[in-house]
């Protein structure tokens, strides 16, 4: 089982029950779960499927600092391309202190030791400017942006979709 150690957070799974519960209280708040797009709200606000969803990807990891669950970050690849997308989500009250570009970042690393030349895209609702600023701080580059169904919203919104060569920023990571 994967365990990246950063300099103030661990990234795995979750195993116990006290995780499950913190894991509830951080995407139960749609402060948090608004920014998603692929998983509805419905389906963040049960736990189970949300865990078992995440434990068939090796690389969808939660992050934790002094123990406690804060929040998520994950690469899924999508075979029809062959690229990675990054995903992340930190609950609120850790927002705006560096855990999703901290944690990103680590996992980005693991990537690209593990990985073969991956190539990550992943995408931000353009309202949401955090968000896009942590993006920028990794590296991504700016594609475009279109409109994207967002689960949670129950509409379309614009998103911002960026990308990241590793072979462009590998010596900045390692």
């Amino acid at each position: 089982m994967i365990e990246i150690k950063t300099g103030r957070l661990i990234l795995k799974k979750p195993t116990t029950k006290k995780d499950q519960i913190s894991l509830v209280s951080q995407i139960e708040d749609w402060e948090v779960v608004r920014w998603f797009s692929k998983i509805p709200y419905e389906l963040a606000m049960n736990c189970k499927d949300y865990l078992k969803m995440s434990n068939k990807n090796e690389l969808d990891l939660s992050i934790f600092l002094d123990d406690k669950l804060i929040g998520g970050v994950g690469l899924a690849l999508n075979d029809d391309d062959n690229y990675y997308e990054l995903g992340y989500w930190v609950g609120k009250d850790y927002w705006g202190k560096g855990y999703a570009t901290e944690s990103s970042k680590y996992l980005l690393e693991y990537a690209l030791r593990k990985l073969d030349s991956p190539k990550i895209k992943t995408g931000y609702f353009i309202d949401n400017i955090p968000s896009g600023n942590v993006l920028k701080k990794l590296g991504f580059k700016e594609v475009g942006i279109e409109k994207k169904y967002s689960e949670p919203n129950k509409k379309e919104m614009s998103m911002m979709f960026v990308e990241l060569e590793f072979s462009s920023i590998k010596e900045e990571l390692l």
